[in-house]
């Protein structure tokens, strides 16, 4: 079973979402059972609440369900996760900070590493802003998460 996390800031837009989007594209390819997926926040600003109900209804319009508690990544995560991917560059350095173990900081990838559109790297955080924000990080993941599993069935002949 490969065991991937999704990391954000503060686990309640981005990550929640991957993690939902993802879920959905190994239940459409019928191989849920051989994944696992999680997500968590950089920082502890919004420990044991729910996604950001915007983000909630954005999911709920596609058949998506999130209903997962935020959480802080620990340094743990790095023997619990095959994968952990980060929303933007801020999440990505910070969560490779956590560790000096080499092997541990090539688990780390970015996000927008997986999408076929290149003009950055970092997903937007749409809290600040309004609907549409939602509604394209939704498209941008579900880009990066269906090109993300093409990625590692190739590497894992899943």
């Amino acid at each position: 079973m490969k065991k991937i996390l999704f990391v954000c800031l503060g686990n309640i837009c981005r990550s929640p979402m991957a993690e939902g989007v993802f879920k959905k594209v190994i239940e459409n390819k019928a191989v849920a059972n051989k994944f696992y997926c999680d997500s968590a926040g950089t920082s502890a600003y919004h420990i044991g609440a729910l996604p950001d109900e915007r983000m909630r209804a954005i999911a709920q319009e596609r058949g998506i369900i999130l209903d997962h508690c935020a959480r802080q990544i620990t340094v743990k995560d790095f023997d619990d996760f095959d994968y952990i991917l980060a929303m933007d560059t801020s999440n990505y350095n910070n969560i490779r900070n956590l560790t000096k173990d080499k092997s541990r900081q090539d688990k780390v990838f970015m996000m927008r590493a997986f999408d076929s559109d290149k003009s950055t790297m970092d997903v937007p955080d749409p809290y600040y802003g309004g609907m549409s924000g939602f509604h394209d990080v939704y498209e941008i993941l579900w880009r990066c998460c269906n090109n993300f599993y093409n990625y590692i069935s190739e590497e894992q002949k899943i």
